[in-house]
């Protein structure tokens, strides 16, 4: 992706299903821990308000229902 190009809602709402269904691990207190709730709360919270495609908003609402 070139600084200049834009996302479509689409492509944020696949990058943060990706995200959620995929989850990076991190370390915690010698624990490994995925961090798919910071993922959902962040979509929640953050993404999905700014979405304007009601098809974007649909489908990333349909992944965090998946895993709540």
């Amino acid at each position: 992706m070139t600084d200049s190009k834009k996302l479509t809602d689409m492509e944020i709402a696949l990058q943060w299903a990706s995200h959620i269904e995929n989850p990076c691990t991190v370390e915690v207190h010698g624990r490994i821990e995925n961090i798919r709730e910071f993922y959902l709360r962040e979509s929640r919270e953050h993404v999905i308000p700014r979405l304007t495609n009601s098809s974007a908003v649909e489908f990333l609402q349909g992944i965090i229902d998946k895993y709540n």
